[in-house]
């Protein structure tokens, strides 16, 4: 018999799924991994397409739409993380190409996840705005 219990993850192996998923540009898993509510965010810049803060599966997916036709993620290095009780900060290095100016940035980054309940209920975003903003001119 089959056991249908569902499988509890630590915040750490939910953290290393959705970068395992974004990886592998694995939409529906990294759905799976979010809340319905979820927050996503990264930094409001006026000329980033994708800046600012979305909610729920909608909003998440309209920012993965926006980050698909605007922007080239060559390299996303998460390098450490610290964690505390219900959230994980990743702090990388990542380097994008502006799909319409053809431009690249680099950037050091932090990844703030909180997670409750076994789902990511916010990931918000820190990086260099004014590189990414004169990537997009």
């Amino acid at each position: 018999m089959k056991d249908h219990t569902p499988t509890i993850r630590s915040n750490d192996e939910i953290v290393r799924a959705l970068y395992h998923a974004f990886s592998n540009r694995n939409i529906a898993a990294m759905l799976e991994l979010l809340d319905e509510n979820v927050e996503w965010g990264e930094p409001e810049n006026p000329f980033n397409p994708a800046g600012g803060t979305r909610h729920g599966h909608a909003g998440f997916l309209e920012w993965i739409s926006i980050g698909k036709r605007e922007e080239e993620i060559m390299e996303l290095l998460p390098q450490r993380t610290l964690t505390d009780t219900d959230a994980i900060a990743v702090i990388g290095h990542m380097k994008c190409r502006a799909i319409r100016t053809q431009k690249t940035y680099a950037s050091d980054f932090i990844h703030l996840i909180v997670i409750e309940k076994g789902k990511i209920v916010k990931f918000q975003e820190f990086f260099d705005t004014y590189a990414a903003g004169e990537a997009f001119q």
